[in-house]
């Protein structure tokens, strides 16, 4: 609605055809697709040898959850990285452009956090957010080097969530925080090699 009050036609056009259909070959597609499982994965890998829970599928039910984890991802993601990304970066650096939507992501699910719906349990919400930070952060470094594609974001949206709900990693699946805590110390680190490697400005190398 923002869109099409605000710049129209054109608007509308470019945040669902240009952004969408943007540049997103195969590399980026599976860097999207694998990067936060593969981290799930280490780190579950790495708990278990000191008595953490042992990798597995949490539950094999995948519908109907992966089709509302998909449209949750549409949904979010064209208003964080279809509208409000592209602006922020006008303005701001990748990082602090990452780091004000992480923190607004975090804050949109607040209420739910309230009610104990559409956030995890068992968790401090100042964890949560540490969570959404640092997703953003890696997400906006997935979304530039595709040349603004929101389905890469709507890939990696719908692949954390996926993670979060099939891999034992939750405090309310596991009983305890230390797996979780363990997936977003190596979810940093990974934050922290992009940003000194690819550079804080624009996450892309040039």
């Amino acid at each position: 609605m923002i869109t099409g009050i605000g710049f129209g036609r054109t608007g509308l056009k470019e945040i669902f055809k240009g952004r969408t259909l943007a540049r997103l070959d195969l590399r980026w597609s599976l860097v999207a697709l694998l990067l936060i499982p593969v981290v799930a994965v280490t780190g579950l890998l790495a708990h278990s040898f000191f008595g953490g829970p042992q990798l597995g599928l949490r539950t094999t039910a995948l519908f109907p959850q992966v089709i509302v984890i998909l449209l949750i991802s549409l949904g979010e993601e064209y208003g964080w990285r279809g509208f409000a990304l592209p602006r922020l970066q006008k303005s701001l650096s990748a990082l602090n452009a990452s780091l004000v939507l992480g923190v607004v992501w975090g804050i949109w699910h607040y209420p739910g956090f309230l009610i104990g719906a559409g956030v995890p349990l068992d968790m401090p919400f100042t964890v949560f957010m540490c969570w959404t930070v640092l997703a953003a952060v890696l997400m906006t470094w997935v979304y530039n080097n595709t040349g603004g594609s929101v389905l890469s974001a709507i890939l990696m949206h719908s692949a954390a969530n996926v993670t979060l709900n099939y891999l034992p990693v939750l405090p309310e699946f596991v009983g305890q925080m230390t797996t979780f805590s363990v997936f977003l110390g190596l979810l940093a680190l990974a934050a922290v090699l992009v940003v000194s490697r690819y550079g804080p400005k624009s996450l892309v190398r040039r």
